[in-house]
């Protein structure tokens, strides 16, 4: 079971100095003392208070087994759901005959995505986690029920918005109790056997229920959809039934007073009854940071619309509407900063969380989802248009290769992570994977053999299995336990930032080169609207005759994108040598001295009597100074 090791068997000699110049020298000398300090002076949130209970409560019994096996469960559920409707979506819009309405909900999707998980982290803290799981399974179930039985393209759309919320949520909150429930020797494993492995099965099962459930029916794309509104409430009701029973019976036996360290009021989540709506409002707001969320959004949104709008634009990015919109971002993100660094009363992005591995991993993931997406957004038009020797299933196996081998290997960095018990230069290794290959992809247009393009795929899906899994383990070793879903939140928020503004890049520069290489090649023998249609169809762009000009144009639009991705790959392995080399023991984070419980003596419900028992019956030196 995850967590079990004696932390007496720990080389505490192999431990990096980080974790024992501040020990006093009695302590270093102890091959079982722990690392840094037994507190770092955090008040603790009740909602992490009570997660701490209920694993406390679980012990080892078949309750813990439950909870995991739902959590499972359901997490493989919601990925087959997002392999599959992300298919029907496609059709559901089409049905309307507005496909073009996609590329809008994308920008949309994708704010809602990165702005949600820093607000369900703060939910989670403050009330609870099956609070904050439970308000994404409800907004979950919504959307897939409103686009199910939608009657317009704008249903459509707010219910992909709505859904979005909820499977981030799912998601997120999901991995969260996870890693509370998992030491960090075995949080990389448990990251990976929960969210990737999945792809391991749905890559394949996915193809086959869209095929099974005709997408390209009115019923049954709304069927894809009404499907998983039902299958996943389903498989994760258990897991919500155990753990708000397992708050319950905490608070029952007293566990919360065993848990609790510097916990903080609940204030909000339990505000005064006397109090007055504008009052609690107005506590509520503060407590979320809802002001600093909306920065976020906004500098955010602004920031990528010039991307998005640069094709249609007069004058693309010299429109002095996109000019005024990249300054207005400018001057938001700037208010963010002042706003959550100065004046914030609970800030979304907590100073004291920014430290020197949390700092480097945000860099990392913001520049190597950039990076990826610079090259990913339009390799599989390329690779499509460029093989047209290839069939249909031959394409099929290539697009699989980054997301099975993807998947495999991070379960693999799991169990590196276990057994080495480090992260740091395993990632490193990772991220020079990458660099080898995005100069592959870049190969690639001089040599596009079916070997050089799987290679490439295949050693960029390995290198980011060692970068991100191990990014996700540093940033929750760097933090306690208070702020570990914060930090989490905020490693994911920079990733969607990094990625979008990749994928806005993309999309600038391909809508403009593509166009441009079709009329200079092809202007004599093509009229525009025969271009635009060769341009606006990858099918047709791989049946033309003058297919080894189509090509050409294709080539010389990937080339500086390849170029970028390239580029932009070398600066996270300067990060990655910059971070600190946690050792993933037995216990909850790199900061605390405290370990995972579950499945350990003291724990179960017999234990917590005894030990609640023990803190209410004073010792004898007390009774001496009470007498």
């Amino acid at each position: 079971m995850i967590g079990l090791d004696n932390v007496a068997s720990l080389d505490h000699a192999s431990r990096p100095r980080s974790e024992t110049s501040e020990l006093p020298d009695s302590e270093k000398a102890s091959p079982t003392s722990h690392t840094r300090k037994d507190s770092v002076g955090v008040e603790q949130d009740q909602g992490v208070t009570k997660v701490e209970a209920t694993i406390l409560v679980f012990g080892r019994g078949w309750k813990f087994r439950l909870l995991w096996a739902s959590l499972c469960l359901m997490r493989y559920v919601y990925s087959l759901a997002n392999g599959t409707t992300s298919t029907y979506v496609q059709y559901a819009t089409s049905s309307f005959s507005e496909h073009t309405i996609l590329g809008t909900i994308s920008v949309a999707t994708l704010l809602v995505s990165g702005l949600s998980t820093p607000f369900l982290a703060k939910l989670a803290d403050l009330a609870s986690r099956p609070v904050a799981l439970l308000v994404a399974l409800v907004l979950f179930t919504l959307g897939y029920i409103i686009v199910a039985a939608s009657n317009t393209v704008d249903a459509v759309a707010g219910g992909e918005i709505i859904y979005t919320l909820g499977s981030t949520g799912l998601d997120f909150i999901a991995g969260i109790i996870v890693s509370d429930m998992t030491s960090l020797q075995w949080r990389g494993f448990a990251y990976a056997t929960t969210s990737a492995a999945p792809l391991l099965i749905n890559t394949w099962v996915s193809t086959f229920i869209t095929t099974g459930i005709s997408a390209n029916t009115a019923n049954g794309w709304r069927w894809g959809f009404g499907m998983f509104a039902i299958l996943v409430p389903v498989t994760l009701t258990p897991a919500l039934l155990l753990l708000f029973w397992g708050e319950r019976k905490a608070k029952t036996l007293g566990a919360l007073s065993v848990t609790a360290s510097g916990q903080k009021q609940p204030g909000v989540i339990q505000a005064n009854s006397g109090q007055s709506l504008a009052r609690k409002f107005i506590a509520s707001w503060n407590t979320i940071d809802a002001l600093g969320l909306l920065l976020i959004g906004f500098s955010f949104a602004m920031l990528l619309l010039p991307f998005t709008l640069s094709t249609i634009a007069k004058d693309g990015f010299r429109n002095p509407s996109l000019i005024a919109m990249f300054v207005v971002a400018g001057i938001l993100l700037i208010s963010t900063v002042i706003w959550e660094w100065k004046f914030a009363p609970h800030p979304i992005m907590p100073r004291r969380i920014w430290n020197r591995t949390m700092m480097c991993c945000v860099f990392m993931d913001s520049v190597y989802f950039l990076s990826s997406y610079l090259s990913l957004t339009y390799l599989a038009s390329w690779v499509y248009v460029i093989k047209n020797d290839w069939s249909l299933s031959k394409y099929t196996y290539w697009s699989y290769t980054q997301t099975v081998s993807g998947a495999a290997f991070c379960i693999v960095v799991g169990v590196l992570q276990r057994y080495t018990h480090r992260y740091k230069y395993l990632q490193v290794f990772g991220l020079c994977l990458r660099v080898v290959g995005q100069g592959l992809h870049l190969y690639a247009i001089q040599n596009p053999s079916t070997a050089v393009l799987v290679l490439a795929s295949f050693v960029i899906s390995v290198g980011g299995s060692f970068q991100i899994v191990g990014s996700s383990v540093a940033v929750q070793a760097s933090v306690p336990h208070q702020d570990m879903a914060l930090a989490s939140a905020l490693l994911g928020l920079c990733s969607s930032i990094g990625g979008s503004v990749g994928s806005a890049v993309a999309a600038a520069v391909w809508n403009a080169a593509v166009p441009r290489g079709l009329a200079r090649l092809l202007g004599d023998v093509y009229t525009d609207a025969e271009r635009a249609a060769i341009f606006g169809s990858v099918l047709v762009a791989r049946d033309v005759p003058e297919h080894a000009l189509v090509v050409q144009a294709y080539n010389d639009a990937m080339r500086p994108l390849f170029i970028a991705a390239l580029v932009t790959a070398v600066p996270p392995i300067v990060a990655g040598l910059l971070t600190e080399d946690f050792y993933l023991g037995t216990r909850h984070n790199a900061i605390e001295d405290k370990e995972i419980a579950v499945g350990a003596d003291g724990t179960g419900e017999e234990a917590i009597r005894a030990r609640v028992a023990a803190q209410t019956v004073p010792s004898e030196k007390q009774q001496g100074a009470m007498a």
